[in-house]
């Protein structure tokens, strides 16, 4: 067990620091020492009330008698600061194992030992709002700077350039010698109206003392004024602050006036260049390092002015790096690579960031900004700039994926910095990867397309064999780089259609296999898919040219490997597609060959379906729902023809299919394959034979009906019962 460390018992946040170090929160000073005193006086308190509950307890079970109601409490010990701050509740006693009172009855519970009542939720910190105080004080700093404006503008030709002066800089001395004097009282409020309004009229006198000439000022350039002028302000307002340590705004101001400085120092021809990225850059880095030095209320107005500065920076830089020339995108990219790194070695410190921040969104944030400029600066050397980056952009990915999960096996979980490593480099490698695509898409250059797609598929298989949160993800895109690179290819000229078409029809086939190694896992669906898409768009590129053929056997190929899978991964839905896709395939390769036959369509179907069906069958299931379907599309076309133009071979197979049926339904005792024959054969026969009843004479009709009605009559009976029979018979049968 390790030792809990201190709280700070303002704020709650752990104190990492030694004792006399001030919390990185609110600053206050020696928050080490006061959470531990506070934890000590809180096990104290604890023990104390431990002790009294147990003497409570101990009193009752001795006292004579039937045991009464139990007191309420009227007094319980209030909760130690230290262990609610320290994330701790305090610990409530319970009693010894009071026994029960002597003389009471069999059965009687133990009397209940009184709780201690729950502490009231602490209230809310009230809303501040600015008093009337602060009001007045405000308005009135406002309007005495606001006065010496006017007297400036308006007065200073009428009096006289040094009795102004002399008026301007006894206010100024006056006000800032009144705040001090307001901090020495205490009075917080009036000290930093005063301290604000001090600091507005010594940047009016610097001001006026330009503008009007003072002393020859108005001869010194504006910039060069204007630097100077800042400085006086920094300058003195870290002499006031030194004297008056309480006040606020001397720091504020002294920070505040130190910002432009070292833009105003750059030329007019550096400042839109690197050098203009890089002081932008180094201002942000300096008034990030001022929160280290700064006080706690004053450090997140450092950290805002460093975002500001550090985004204009990076702006910049991003901008010279895509539109500049050769020199100055090369310059621009290694100033953000250097920024970055020290960005993400100074950003590992809380005190700088004032919270805990994630070290992959510190690490991938500056390398996808290199990335992006590292793009743009390899976009100026020429046509092999796109490539590169593209390259680099896939080697950087395939180091990320390379990258191992460092996780201890034993102690707490401690980061490692390849964790950290492992952010940068799949931000910088995706940033470069898209951006290099982008690029190469735009000039339509497919040939170096197809190829960084198909070296594509190497990372994005270490990531779905690597990292198990990426493992769908990266199985997707694995099996999706190389059909893109294919397609690419076929775009650029390199691969024909029926190449192509063959070729994704082959990793088609091997998505199938690769889903049924997979089954029951969460890269079978993704596999499966994959299969299907592909094998859809090999059908359709292929067919682009008309090579039925091809076609046909590209879906065969995908058809089989989808059978293998379904009977593999039991996927009956894909058994179905699978046999669909054969049959298209069929009739896709009889088609091309011109056959007009209506059984080289239909027979395969019937296949096809008496495969789907085959489980049912094999289950002695319903017969129409079973062989039902397939009997029927492979006889019916077949019988129809027969009787609109009939050939001999046709009649032949015909009817001796249907006697097949007859004979199988009879046999097996299944409904379906024996109506489907029977009527089939009558059918025939009634077409067949009715072409020669005109030939015949009528007196011969009229003595075959006859006694034809005289037998039915005579058997009338006898008939109406077999046929009876017969119904039921056939209704019966599976």
């Amino acid at each position: 067990m390790h030792p809990r460390r201190p709280h700070c018992p303002v704020c709650g946040t752990e104190v990492t620091g030694p004792p006399a170090a001030a919390c990185t929160s609110c600053g206050l000073p020696a928050a080490g020492q006061a959470g531990w005193v506070l934890g000590r006086i809180g096990a104290t308190l604890d023990q104390l009330t431990r002790e009294r509950d147990d003497l409570l307890a101990t009193l009752r079970s001795a006292a004579p008698g039937r045991a009464g109601p139990p007191p309420v409490d009227a007094w319980a010990p209030p909760d130690p600061v230290g262990a609610s701050v320290g994330g701790r509740s305090p610990a409530v006693a319970t009693p010894s194992g009071p026994g029960v009172p002597p003389g009471a009855p069999p059965g009687t519970p133990p009397p209940e030992l009184p709780s201690r009542p729950a502490p009231a939720p602490m209230p809310a910190p009230p809303h501040r709002r600015l008093s009337p105080q602060q009001v007045l004080l405000a308005l009135g700093a406002l309007l005495l700077v606001a006065g010496a404006l006017a007297f400036v503008a308006l007065g200073w030709t009428r009096l006289g350039l040094v009795f102004q002066a002399t008026v301007m800089v006894t206010v100024t001395a006056a006000a800032c010698g009144a705040s001090a004097w307001a901090a020495r009282r205490g009075l917080r409020a009036t000290e930093e109206a005063l301290a604000a309004a001090g600091a507005a009229l010594l940047a009016v006198d610097l001001g006026a003392a330009h503008a009007r000439g003072l002393a020859g000022l108005d001869g010194v350039p504006l910039r060069a004024w204007t630097v100077v002028s800042c400085l006086v302000v920094a300058g003195t307002a870290l002499g006031l602050g030194r004297g008056t340590r309480s006040t606020v705004t001397w720091p504020l101001v002294a920070l505040l006036a130190a910002q432009p400085v070292a833009m105003l120092l750059l030329p007019d021809a550096l400042l839109t260049g690197p050098a203009g990225a890089a002081v932008a850059l180094a201002v942000a880095a300096a008034d990030l390092a001022a929160v280290l030095v700064l006080r706690a209320v004053l450090a997140p107005v450092a950290r805002v002015l460093a975002v500001l500065w550090g985004a204009a920076g990076v702006l910049g830089g991003l901008a010279l790096a895509v539109d500049g020339s050769s020199g100055e995108s090369w310059t621009a990219t290694a100033l953000l690579a250097a920024a970055g790194a020290a960005a993400v070695a100074g950003l590992r410190t809380p005190r700088l960031v004032g919270r805990a921040v994630d070290p992959d969104k510190v690490a991938a944030a500056p390398a996808a900004v290199a990335g992006l400029a590292l793009t743009g600066s390899l976009d100026t050397t020429g046509p092999a700039g796109p490539v590169i980056a593209g390259g680099l952009g896939l080697t950087l990915l395939t180091a990320a994926a390379l990258v191992p999960d460092a996780a201890p096996a034993n102690g707490p979980t401690v980061r490692s910095p390849l964790l950290t490593a492992r952010a940068a480099l799949l931000a910088a490698g995706t940033v470069l990867g898209v951006l290099g695509t982008a690029l190469l898409q735009e000039d339509e250059r497919f040939g170096p397309l197809a190829l960084m797609a198909l070296a594509a598929t190497l990372p994005a298989a270490l990531a779905a064999l690597r990292v198990p949160r990426l493992r769908q993800l990266g199985t997707g895109a694995a099996l999706a780089a190389p059909v893109v690179a294919v397609l690419l290819a076929h775009e650029a000229a390199w691969l024909t259609a029926p190449t192509a078409g063959l070729l994704l029809a082959l990793l088609a086939a091997g998505s199938f296999t690769l889903a049924s190694g997979r089954a029951g896992t969460g890269e079978e669906p993704v596999c499966a898919t994959a299969g299907a898409l592909t094998g859809a768009v090999a059908g359709l590129t292929t067919g682009t040219v008309g090579a039925w053929g091809q076609v046909a056997v590209q879906l065969a190929v995908v058809g089989v490997a989808a059978g293998a899978y379904a009977l593999v991964a039991a996927r009956p839905l894909v058994a179905v597609g699978a046999v669909a896709d054969l049959v298209l395939a069929s009739w896709i390769a009889v088609g091309g060959a011109g056959i007009e036959t209506p059984e080289a369509y239909t027979l395969p179907a019937a296949v096809g379906l008496l495969v789907v069906a085959w489980p049912r069958l094999r289950a002695r299931g319903p017969s129409w729902a079973a062989e039902g379907a397939a009997a029927g599309v492979a006889l019916v076309p077949s019988t129809l023809l027969v009787v609109s133009e009939s050939t001999v071979l046709r009649l032949l197979l015909v009817l001796a299919a249907g006697l097949a049926l007859v004979v199988v339904g009879t046999l097996a005792h299944r409904q379906a394959p024996f109506v489907l024959g029977v009527g089939a054969l009558a059918l025939i026969a009634v077409t067949r034979l009715g072409r020669y009843a005109p030939l015949l004479p009528t007196w011969t009709l009229l003595a075959a009906a006859g006694l034809l009605l005289l037998v039915l009559g005579a058997t009338y009976e006898r008939r109406l019962q077999q046929t009876r029979e017969a119904v039921a018979w056939v209704a019966q049968m599976g």
